[in-house]
């Protein structure tokens, strides 16, 4: 006769399911109540003899504008009792198909825990493509207008995951004092995950936030050049447009407006204002592309 499973997946939305379980199994109602929050963080609580955690993994169909807490994960509850364990999910769980159920409830545990932190590599990496195509983008000035407002996404993605990586953190350290010590080199191994997660996403954020203060840069560069070379043009006109004006008033008597060189004078006069400007802007470097 074939033993029972000592892992059970329990994908359900519906309180009435999780009364059923909990009579079933004689689970806390606290730990049943925060099962029924989607948004809640990382949390970890001994009942007893149940071990009950919280933890979130990566939703892998979210949407590419997602960059929330619901959105952007799903939250798995874990009840672990002597010779059984029980994952509760709302959402699909791709990870968790072909798994084998472990004759320990302990391993397979830390088995589908360390599938919940793995579940953020792919999207770590996603965000960090996207980060180095913006970056590229920026540097051979061919950012589109809505690549600014995808670099901001991508941020907030990440500090979704730095929040919940930093939560998972803490929880998989209580599992020391909560557990005996046969299991602390497996805490171990999964807080080095849940830490290198984190590093990876606090890294990315600065990568981003850097890329958009030298966007701004950017952009405050070139308006400099248009605001200098609108400066270059009023200060070679401006000389020439009050001369042209001085000379088109409708006075009676100009002295100038009666002699034959009088043309041919202002004519000079404006070439020599033009060629004065021209060189001194020159010497102050104003006409320079760098």
């Amino acid at each position: 006769m074939t033993p029972p499973s000592i892992w059970q997946d329990i994908h359900t939305r519906s309180p009435e399911t999780l009364a059923e379980l909990a009579a079933k199994h004689s689970l806390h109602p606290s730990a049943v109540h925060d099962c029924l929050d989607p948004a809640h963080y990382p949390k970890v609580e001994k009942f007893g003899d149940t071990l009950f955690m919280i933890l979130r993994y990566a939703e892998p169909d979210a949407p590419a504008d997602a960059d929330t807490l619901l959105s952007l994960t799903r939250k798995m509850a874990f009840f672990r009792k002597e010779g059984l364990l029980l994952t509760l999910h709302r959402g699909e769980a791709g990870f968790l198909k072909g798994i084998d159920s472990m004759p320990d409830a302990d391993l397979q545990l830390f088995k589908i825990l360390k599938l919940c932190i793995g579940s953020f590599k792919p999207l770590l990496d996603s965000i960090e493509y996207e980060i180095d195509g913006v970056e590229r983008q920026i540097f051979l000035r061919k950012l589109a207008r809505g690549e600014i407002l995808r670099l901001h996404r991508c941020r907030s993605k990440l500090s979704v995951v730095k929040r919940l990586m930093l939560h998972t953190t803490l929880v998989i350290q209580s599992l020391s004092t909560l557990l005996d010590e046969p299991h602390h080199p497996l805490i171990r191994d999964l807080k080095e995950n849940a830490e290198a997660h984190f590093r990876i996403a606090d890294e990315l954020v600065e990568d981003a936030q850097n890329l958009l203060e030298l966007q701004l840069s950017l952009a405050s560069q070139r308006t400099n050049e248009v605001m200098r070379f609108l400066t270059v043009v009023s200060l070679f006109f401006l000389p020439l447009t009050f001369i042209v004006g001085v000379y088109g008033m409708n006075f009676k008597f100009m002295p100038e407006l009666d002699e034959k060189w009088g043309y041919p004078a202002a004519w000079g006069l404006m070439i020599a204002v033009s060629a004065f400007i021209y060189i001194r802007v020159r010497r102050s470097g104003w006409l320079s592309t760098n």
